[in-house]
């Protein structure tokens, strides 16, 4: 394979956008989003709830930024987070939970995207003299960016019971929320009626070119439009992010199914290769973790010399890498992707 024929796999935002999309960025009217004027954001909003079954959403530039408007509107500073140890929000979010919302974290143990409510039940803390008292459970869809776990329906609901037990609001961060949704087999509404709120990234699995929405009640979005025009943003002109978003939603359930069969095609392929292992099998999702064998290569030769091939992926261990499998990735791409890693790694 020539280097011009590059192959992004390190995640799903490489996914570039559709001539539908690029033409309903070109037909966009600026409207004023602040005022609630912009008729796509709008139609995306009024979308958003239909498919979540939420009374309002708001549209941000990030997940991020989702995330920390999130956690700033539904705690107070000086309480406690739950969350599992993997979240995108704990780990990759440059310490926003201390800096913006004020709150510390209490970590729980997750199976595979399964959390550990005898664990958690544990871990839920009413407010005293010497203790920070729970303030919100933060969960994630798909949970560890770096495998793609799904949380099943029952563990949601039971998470759901603990949280009105203890009047602990509960937030999921979706940022792949409809990869969960397809895994499971359910619509996505069947996961976030167990939720208070919920963001999801326009990006990522779904392949409009950015942006995230959140949705929760009508009070909950009031306070979360404050927060975003305090973080900076409100935006004004949204319909450059809504209307590719719009199209993005629509065929979110034929995009997602090819990116789960294609991840799992590729994980049974590597597998099978000396010197490859896939830690995250069975393959749930659109990611697949592999891990290098040490005595073939590092980590840094692998992916070197795969960049020289044209093929990117993206480091998360010593020893493991991440591919993400996505709309741009064509079935040639990751045939020509898979032929590189087994070049890559054969005995010399």
């Amino acid at each position: 394979m020539s280097v011009t024929s590059q192959v992004d796999l390190r995640s799903d935002t490489a996914i570039q956008p559709t001539p539908a999309m690029l033409e309903a960025i070109q037909s966009v009217q600026f409207r004023d989003d602040l005022l609630r004027e912009d008729e796509s954001t709008n139609a995306l909003v009024e979308m958003t709830c239909d498919v979540l079954g939420t009374a309002d959403a708001v549209i941000t530039p990030s997940g991020t930024m989702s995330n920390q408007i999130a956690v700033m509107a539904l705690t107070s500073p000086g309480e406690e987070v739950i969350l599992g140890p993997a979240s995108h929000v704990r780990n990759l979010e440059g310490a926003g939970l201390a800096a913006n919302a004020g709150v510390q974290i209490r970590c729980v143990p997750v199976d595979r995207g399964i959390y550990d409510t005898d664990a958690l039940a544990a871990a839920l803390r009413t407010s005293s003299l010497q203790v920070a008292r729970t303030g919100l459970i933060s969960l994630e869809a798909t949970y560890d960016l770096n495998s793609g776990f799904v949380t099943p329906i029952d563990n949601y609901r039971d998470i759901r019971r603990l949280a009105d037990q203890h009047e602990v609001p509960v937030f999921l961060d979706g940022a792949r929320l409809f990869n969960s949704a397809h895994a499971l087999g359910v619509d996505p509404a069947e996961i976030t009626q167990h939720v208070d709120a919920v963001q999801f990234c326009l990006n990522k699995g779904l392949g409009a070119p950015l942006g995230s929405m959140l949705a929760g009640s009508k009070e909950f979005i009031e306070h979360a439009r404050r927060l975003r025009q305090r973080l900076g943003g409100g935006m004004r002109h949204t319909g450059l992010l809504a209307a590719p978003g719009l199209i993005a939603l629509a065929q979110w359930r034929d995009t997602i199914a090819a990116d789960h069969l294609a991840a799992q095609r590729v994980a049974e392929r590597l597998g099978a290769v000396p010197g490859l292992a896939v830690v995250n099998g069975p393959i749930e999702t659109n990611i697949v973790s592999l891990c290098v064998d040490a005595a073939v290569m590092t980590i840094e030769q692998f992916i070197g010399e795969l960049a020289g091939r044209g093929v990117h992926v993206k480091r998360i261990a010593d020893d493991r890498v991440r591919l993400v499998t996505h709309r741009s990735a064509t079935a040639e791409h990751l045939e020509m992707a898979c032929d590189a890693i087994e070049q890559t790694v054969r005995p010399r």
